[in-house]
């Protein structure tokens, strides 16, 4: 017992330090250009190389033996613990939209790429190294080492690339291609071990388009049970934001365990569900705080995962002698050959699909094949298996731990170089043009700022040369620069401030989850390929009432529901054609400040007016053909945008002191009450 007690004391001393570290060495990196992840790795390598030394002092006694003991923790709480975490926050992040662009690209890359690599890295280490392995070890070692890993990418990209493509690409890739790992080294694993004695390649196939597609299935299905339920709350933060933290480790046990299939694709299958088409199922108020308490999360987790790996790494490379860190250089170099040859020759079939693929970015997809914590965690679960040769094991475990620690430290803290090489460290061309024109936008509003200020008689004292100085923008006048067609940019910044505005719209409660998906969707298909204003067919589509329900309204029993159904669809009509009028009247505004050239902008405001005409004729012509549906359509809209507003007004009253915080919650709970009824009652027909 009190061992038992000893040990916990020592993970939470372990926890906490890791913590502060981490906290400590983010504070020190600031404005560097070392990224966190790498450092991190080091610093965990520097405190494993230092565990040997016999410490006297009792407290630093105490920290010794709560590292040490953290340093020899089971691989699966690696695997159990941080990834599904990890992997979820991950993909929950994701842009939807452009992973549903990018998938074939994606997928192309994570399963026949992957399986490419698994296999030539065999081939290599049965030709290379002089331990006489078998085929099955070589191909479990592929697997191993072929992973990229997702959170060791994911962090660095987050770091220092704000190319959304480019970031969903390898970031999408790394997600998936782990789910493949994770599959091929439990077959070969069982090859390996003579679990499985003959290889036969159409099992394998078998077997992997089985546990891939009971886990895009585990996590679908727990996806929309999950999601109706949350669809039936009415904002209750501290319930929703559980259930996003308890259900991928849920999704990750009922794969793995009890469907023996993929837990990481069910974990990405539940978060990019949620991501998408399920957005609009949680509460508006809700989202913010979920981002926030994720993104929190993940840098606690990445923090300790990181520090943990370098522990390991330092305690099991120790052990090696010169001959096999020489067999470590040619394996790295190896596996970094490998991928490129796989990705090059890819190259024609990524640059015809998806949204293609330019040769700098398929550098930068080479070079950031990061191998982490998943790699090792496999690794070491091979480590711990008792039927295979403790030499084999301790070969596999220093190779892995070698490579992981080289793709992080090289590869990583070489890519802020690798991308300015290849001008990907800066935004395109058309793009850096339409942002100077909205930081002209930002200058012009900070000038009027600074003009009202110089009138304040409580600042007269001011050295406005010594302000000005450190206020660029006020000081650059906007410079049309070389001639570059920003058309295609122009109109995708208009579509994503018409995307924006409805979130915007959502959050205060002034457009249902039924409306907000169809406009969202409309958005989204008008951005696929070439970016499209008009015409919207995906709304028009949207906006028909079901035949069904035309023909079956006046029948016994079923009339009800038909019924029910043509109201429903009548008020997502209208409420949905109120949402457009509304945003392309905004957008009709907002154009001309973020033109850059006259036809541009003559040809956006010919397509937005086409847009607010054909809201505009909707909900004329549903006032016309719909009479008696318009008074209480309308009605039910004008209580809930008036309840938004009163809720909204509370909080602000709240924020500025004059409500006391627990008044405050009872006002807000008596108007969410009369939300909730109002749309209960609004449903019934």
């Amino acid at each position: 017992m009190h061992m038992h007690m000893q040990m916990t004391l020592q993970l939470l001393v372990f926890f906490v330090v890791a913590i502060i570290l981490g906290i400590v060495l983010r504070r020190l990196l600031k404005n560097t250009a070392i990224p966190y992840s790498v450092a991190l790795l080091v610093l965990g390598m520097l405190i494993g190389s230092v565990l040997d030394y016999d410490i006297q002092t009792p407290f630093l006694h105490e920290l010794k033996s709560a590292f040490l003991l953290a340093s020899q923790l089971d691989a699966n709480l690696i695997m159990f613990i941080f990834l599904p975490a990890l992997v979820f926050e991950s993909a929950f992040s994701l842009e939807v939209h452009l992973f549903k662009r990018m998938f074939s690209q994606i997928a192309l890359l994570a399963i026949p790429g992957m399986v490419l690599c698994t296999v030539i890295t065999a081939l290599l280490s049965l030709s290379v190294l002089p331990w006489h392995w078998s085929v099955g070890t070589a191909l479990m070692f592929g697997a191993i080492v072929s992973a990229t890993d997702p959170v060791a990418v994911v962090s660095l990209l987050k770091e220092m690339c704000s190319r959304a493509r480019l970031q969903t690409l390898i970031e999408g890739e790394s997600l998936l291609n782990d789910g493949t790992a994770i599959v091929l080294f439990t077959l070969f694993m069982g090859l390996a071990t003579q679990a499985q004695a003959e290889f036969s390649f159409m099992h394998v196939i078998g077997e992997f388009t089985r546990v891939v597609s009971i886990g895009v299935l585990i996590g679908a299905v727990v996806a929309a049970i999950s999601l109706k339920f949350i669809g039936s709350l009415f904002n209750d933060s501290l319930i929703e934001i559980a259930l996003t933290l308890v259900l991928p480790y849920l999704v990750f046990y009922l794969s793995e365990h009890v469907f023996h299939a993929s837990g990481v694709v069910s974990v990405v299958t539940l978060a990019l569900i949620y991501a998408g088409p399920g957005r609009t199922r949680f509460s508006p108020e809700v989202m913010e705080h979920l981002h926030h308490f994720w993104h929190t999360l993940s840098y606690l987790f990445n923090t300790l995962i990181f520090i943990l790996v370098g522990l390991v790494v330092s305690t099991r490379l120790g052990l090696a002698d010169l001959a096999n860190w020489q067999y470590l250089a040619v394996i790295f170099a190896g596996i970094l050959v490998i991928r490129t040859m796989v990705i090059v020759g890819f190259m024609p079939i990524l640059a015809r699909i998806g949204i293609g693929l330019t040769k700098e970015k398929s550098i930068v997809l080479i070079w950031g094949g990061l191998r982490g914590a998943v790699s090792l965690a496999l690794a070491l679960i091979v480590a711990t298996n008792e039927s295979l040769d403790i030499q084999l094991r301790d070969q596999v475990l220093f190779l892995t731990a070698g490579i992981v620690v080289l793709t992080i430290v090289v590869n990583g803290s070489s890519m802020r170089f690798v991308m300015a090489k290849l001008g990907l460290d800066k935004l395109p061309k058309a793009k850096q043009k339409t942002f100077a024109k909205v930081q002209h936008k930002i200058s012009d509003e900070m000038v009027k700022v600074r003009e009202s200020l110089k009138q304040d008689e409580h600042l007269k004292a001011v050295n406005w040369q010594a302000v000005d100085r450190n206020i660029v923008t006020v000081a650059t006048p906007y410079k049309e620069e070389e001639s570059i067609d920003t058309q295609v940019e122009y109109q995708r910044k208009l579509l994503e401030s018409e995307r924006q505005f409805y979130w915007n719209q959502f959050a205060k409660g002034l457009l249902s989850q039924d409306a907000t998906h169809i406009l969202i969707g409309a958005i989204e298909k008008a951005l696929d390929g070439t970016p499209q204003i008009w015409p919207r067919p995906f709304i028009a589509k949207h906006w028909q009432i079901p035949r069904w329900a035309n023909q079956c309204a006046n029948m016994p029993i079923i009339g009800v529901y038909a019924r029910g159904a043509s109201y429903k669809q009548h008020v997502i009509t209208f409420e949905s054609a109120r949402g457009l009028f509304e945003a392309s009247t905004y957008i009709l505004e907002l154009a001309p400040s973020l033109s850059l050239e006259v036809e541009q902008l003559e040809t956006a405001l010919e397509q937005m007016t086409l847009v607010n005409q054909f809201a505009d004729n909707t909900l004329n012509d549903f006032r016309k053909d719909s009479p008696h549906l318009v008074e209480r359509v309308e009605s039910y809209l004008a209580l809930r945008i008036l309840l938004n507003t009163e809720r909204k007004k509370i909080q602000e009253l709240t924020h500025e002191g004059i409500i006391s915080e627990v008044d405050a919650e009872k006002l807000i709970e008596e108007v969410e009450l009369k939300m909730h009824e109002s749309k209960k009652l609004n449903q019934l027909v």
